[in-house]
């Protein structure tokens, strides 16, 4: 039974059953899919004990997050799945950026159909098929953004990549991904945004119309995105306050910057990894292995750090006198650092999964390792790294970011990077709980003190705003549980979600605004679909790198007998141990009259392999040797499981278990 009112209107009905490949049509399909499912080998549940907090809660926060979803859509969305408000493309995608992931993780059908209906309708009116159109509201040409830099075009398609988790059937969405994917790899005449021999891309901004000779340096060069510098050694403040120096500026700009790939474009491996989970098309990984050996080679050939603006003869600093910094949200852009190794992560995580060569994670594991080897410590202690460079050298010095390391970590599960982690913690002063959210107060309550003293030997920025409110700060609470301290993370994390949830649903009730007058970024904070905790102790992983990563998992959950994805209604999971080669799991029923059958999947995408299955009591193993086995919990009943691993031995994939390694489009 949904949770929802039923459509306003006969028209939205039939919106719906075009629009949204439903999972019902799953448990209609040939019962060879449910055959499959039945021969994989079970392990059954036999304790009923009553269930933890933490289960508890996680269920909790999953019923709330079902009933505050209707009220969100009835605020913003008309009947045929357009919104009210407005903003740039990425703001207004950004509105159900999580809510096909969390049907994916079990919630409700109802988010996931709204989630298809508001991309299908959010693209439709922004789109334009026409080349020539400058109507400020087309800013899609061919469903895809018409130019625009890979930070917020990774923004935008978010919600795309979720969809393929929630239903990779639907043919539309996979020839949109093969069309997005095809806008770099050349396919498409009008857009030649890639050099397929240099292995660059043409430009900071690129898209479906191709890529940009020219770009706005008056936004870029006031808020600090770029510099350009040593070409002109200062810029008067003045400078655009006059026709002609602006005229002479921007011809600057496009010259140095515009005309350069960057770091943040990697962003792009994210959206050709995305038609290779569809496809499985082989065209798809060479690409994505190549430019990332691109920026592998660029690294080495900077002396181990990674140049930030490269012109199109693939010269590290070819504008800028060969000087490797100061390009386009680089290492001298005020929120550059963020936005590079956001990137970085992104393209490496995908590298590796399509590879399986771990090489791939030296490309942020260089760039961390030098952060830290170029670190300092103030006099309580407290650990700080350069965040940026300028004509001065390195400074701008802050609290290193968590994010980055934990993602290095969760894919190599090596000691070198844990040890990172460590002296990062060491020289922590603060409990960094706060403002890990994308937007909003995502966070545990406590704050400690965030102050550390400033020293006369380097330049402490203590500007913390959008890049500490944006780095994923939770990840220090949840890898100190799986160091086996803070034992009470599960239950905390959840039960801050679950008051973020409330706290947002409170503003939207009490906001008089009327909905057609919000815009931008006044619209996500409204969102009460809060996922990251959900991920985190399900799935055993960090969030997701929200510019331009995909899901990231140890385990995945499908229901076994109605045949979708996600947790079944009253069972909650949590990943309680992870090492190299195992984890352990633990399962719970919370229905007492309900048998629950779910499969377990080794990754998000089928990338990993389950070797065997041991109960926790030491009873004898079960062996798996594949992506898959089942579980079944009679009602209240619980288990712990301690499964062995080996990690990104198979080719990914959005497939279900019951498609058998190949997708059938509907």
């Amino acid at each position: 039974m949904l949770l929802h009112p039923l459509p306003k209107t006969l028209l939205s009905q039939l919106l719906l059953i075009i629009l949204v490949g439903s999972s019902r049509l799953l448990s209609a399909q040939d019962s060879s899919y449910l055959n499959f499912v039945n021969q994989l080998p079970t392990i059954q549940a036999t304790e009923v004990q009553p269930p933890p907090n933490w289960a508890i809660m996680q269920r909790q926060l999953i019923s709330t997050i079902e009933e505050a979803a209707p009220y969100f859509v009835e605020r913003f969305m008309l009947d045929d799945g357009s919104i009210y408000g407005g903003g740039p493309y990425d703001d207004v995608y950004e509105m159900f950026y999580n809510w096909p992931e969390f049907y994916a993780m079990g919630g409700d059908e109802y988010l996931h159909q709204k989630a298809l209906l508001a991309y299908n309708a959010i693209t439709r009116t922004n789109t334009t098929y026409y080349r020539d159109s400058i109507n400020y509201h087309h800013r899609l040409y061919k469903e895809f953004v018409r130019h625009d830099d890979f930070f917020h075009i990774s923004e935008g398609m978010t919600l795309f990549y979720h969809l393929g988790l929630s239903n990779p059937t639907l043919p539309t969405n996979v020839r949109r991904a093969r069309r997005f994917a095809g806008f770099y790899l050349n396919e498409d005449s009008t857009a030649q945004n890639f050099n397929p021999e240099l292995k660059l891309m043409r430009s900071i901004f690129t898209g479906s119309e191709g890529p940009l000779t020219s770009s706005s340096a008056v936004y870029n060069l006031r808020y600090g995105h770029a510099s350009l510098y040593p070409v002109l050694a200062e810029l008067e403040s003045t400078w655009s306050d006059t026709p002609e120096r602006t005229a002479e500026i921007q011809t600057l700009y496009d010259s140095i910057v515009t005309r350069t790939d960057v770091p943040v474009n990697l962003g792009s491996v994210g959206l050709i990894t995305n038609a290779y989970l569809y496809t499985q098309d082989e065209k798809y990984k060479t690409w994505v292995l190549d430019y990332v050996d691109a920026w592998m080679q660029r690294v080495e050939e900077n002396d181990g750090l990674l140049p930030d603006n490269i012109g199109q003869s693939g010269q590290i600093g070819e504008y800028r006198n060969g000087q490797w910094w100061g390009g386009l949200y680089g290492w001298h852009g005020r929120y550059g650092l963020m936005m590079m190794f956001a990137s970085l992560s992104a393209a490496s995580e995908c590298a590796y999964m399509l590879s399986g060569d771990p090489k791939y994670l030296d490309l942020p594991r260089s760039q961390l390792r030098g952060l830290m080897d170029r670190s300092r410590t103030t006099e309580d202690g407290q650990l700080l790294v350069p965040f940026r460079h300028g004509k001065q050298g390195w400074f701008s010095y802050r609290p290193m970011m968590v994010r980055d390391l934990a993602h290095l970590w969760h894919a190599s599960m090596a000691e070198v990077d844990w040890q990172m982690i460590e002296k990062l913690m060491e020289g922590s002063r603060f409990r960094p709980l706060s403002d890990e959210g994308m937007w909003g107060q995502n966070t545990l309550i406590e704050r400690d003190t965030m102050t550390w003293k400033k020293s006369e030997a380097f330049d402490v920025d203590q500007e913390m705003s959008m890049t500490d409110r944006s780095l994923g700060k939770s990840e220090y609470a949840r890898l100190r549980y799986y160091a086996g301290e803070n034992l009470d993370w599960p239950y905390e994390a959840l039960k801050a979600d679950y008051q973020e949830v409330v706290r947002r649903m409170k503003f939207m009730q009490q906001d008089t605004r009327d909905a057609r007058d919000i815009q931008g970024d006044d619209l996500h904070p409204n969102n009460p679909v809060l996922t990251k905790a959900l991920v985190q102790t399900t799935m055993g992983t960090p969030q997701s790198i929200y510019f331009g990563g995909l899901l990231r998992a140890t385990v995945r959950y499908f229901n076994a007998i109605n045949l979708r994805p996600g947790l079944p209604k009253g069972v909650a999971a949590l990943v309680t141990d992870l090492q190299a080669e195992s984890l352990t799991l633990e399962l719970v029923n919370l229905s007492v009259t309900e048998t629950r059958k779910l499969v377990v999947q080794a990754g998000a995408f089928g990338e990993h392999s389950f070797t065997e299955v041991r109960e926790d009591d030491g009873t004898s193993a079960t062996p798996v040797d594949d992506q898959y086995f089942t579980v079944e919990l009679p009602p209240a009943n619980s288990i712990t499981l301690q499964i062995g691993l080996e990690r990104f031995v198979n080719q990914p994939s959005y497939a279900f278990p019951w498609h058998q390694g190949k997708i059938p489009v509907h």
